[in-house]
């Protein structure tokens, strides 16, 4: 079971796992109520590869295991027919609650990385789930948390260090359509930020854009909740839409200081071949080993004069960035992270076998 539902990810993972010979279902129900839950992806294609029986498919397709619990039924389907249930860690884990009573199963709690000073043993501790850390501490080596990144679980509880499996985040085949495609022109540097809501996270990041960035030539993308007052925010952009802005964008500037948290969006733009401007100390900077590399920046001052440079077609500073910057692709191979699930799942290596 892949309780992550995520857009991005669900083409790059789930062809990993079945390729290791295992079949995998995806919920239907997603709490779609909540902008904030923005990548949720819901798909069908994978339910004619299922062994199941067709009354137990329908069943599970009509539960919702991010907001309910399990019914004796539902219970009783998962620990009949599945041997993995791999769920994401956030506010929305009734299903990874139950999981941890109820299924005898392996678990692999998927993290990719929270807004600093946050953690996940934060989300396993709430009121919601009071349980459910000690839960997750009972089954032992059944357990696995499976951070994306290597330094996730160094600032959580350690329940979580102990069964810590670094997997990484495996890049969709579809990015590389369009690989180095870049061709420079535009007029704008381009920032990410979406879900800009009054209070919230992202309102802190539109500001500091606005803030550090606001005298350059600028447009900003990313899914939004409500209608942003501000000329420069783009309207929902299709998969197409957004290649081309990479395409032609002088600069990406990636502002974000988070070092333990990236978004997919740089990482697209470098496999474009846009100039992607990143912040030393960031996970980006952390993935290419901190190396002195022209796209790092050591604040966001020093980003700004690199925005202003490109922007004005500075061709030496373009070239040398983009010489350099596709190395930090190397941590998000999809070999890397078959391999690591290899690792982390049992009997994947008669699976694997079994299945070429």
């Amino acid at each position: 079971m892949w309780v992550v539902n995520h857009r991005t990810l669900l083409p790059a993972e789930v062809p990993i796992l079945r390729a290791l010979g295992w079949e995998v279902f995806i919920p239907k129900v997603t709490p779609d109520h909540d902008p904030t839950f923005r990548s949720a992806f819901v798909t069908h294609d994978y339910d004619g590869t299922l062994g199941l029986p067709r009354t137990a498919l329908e069943v599970l397709n009509r539960h919702d295991f991010y907001q309910r619990p399990w019914s004796p039924t539902v219970a009783g389907l998962i620990a009949e027919h599945f041997q993995v249930y791999v769920s994401q860690l956030s506010y929305y884990a009734a299903g990874l609650a139950e999981a941890a009573r109820k299924f005898p199963g392996r678990i692999v709690v998927r993290v990719f990385g929270r807004e600093a000073p946050r953690t996940y043993t934060e989300l396993a501790t709430t009121e919601n789930y009071p349980s459910m850390l000690a839960d997750l501490a009972a089954i032992g080596e059944r357990f696995v948390f499976g951070q994306g990144y290597s330094n996730l679980a160094e600032i959580e509880s350690p329940v979580l260090q102990r069964r810590a499996h670094t997997i990484t985040v495996p890049l969709p085949a579809s990015f590389f359509d369009h690989r180095d495609q870049w061709r420079g022109g535009g007029q704008h540097a381009v920032f990410l930020c979406p879900t800009i809501e009054k209070g919230g996270y992202y309102e802190t990041v539109y500001e500091g854009i606005k803030r550090n960035f606001g005298d350059l030539p600028h447009v900003i993308f990313g899914r939004q909740s409500r209608t942003i007052a501000d000329p420069a925010v783009l309207p929902y952009l299709t998969d197409d839409e957004l290649v081309e802005l990479y395409r032609t964008a002088p600069v990406f500037c990636y502002p974000q200081a988070e070092p333990r948290h990236i978004h997919y969006s740089p990482l697209e733009a470098v496999v474009v071949g846009t100039p992607t401007l990143y912040l030393r100390g960031a996970l980006m900077d952390m993935l290419l080993g901190g190396a002195d590399l022209p796209a790092a920046c050591v604040d966001t001052a020093e980003m700004a004069a690199k925005a202003r440079r490109l922007l004005g077609g500075d061709a030496e500073l373009a070239g040398a960035i983009r010489a350099t910057q596709g190395r930090v692709l190397d941590a998000f191979a999809p070999d890397l992270a078959r391999q690591q699930w290899a690792a982390a799942l049992p009997d994947t290596a008669l699976r694997d076998a079994a299945h070429a």
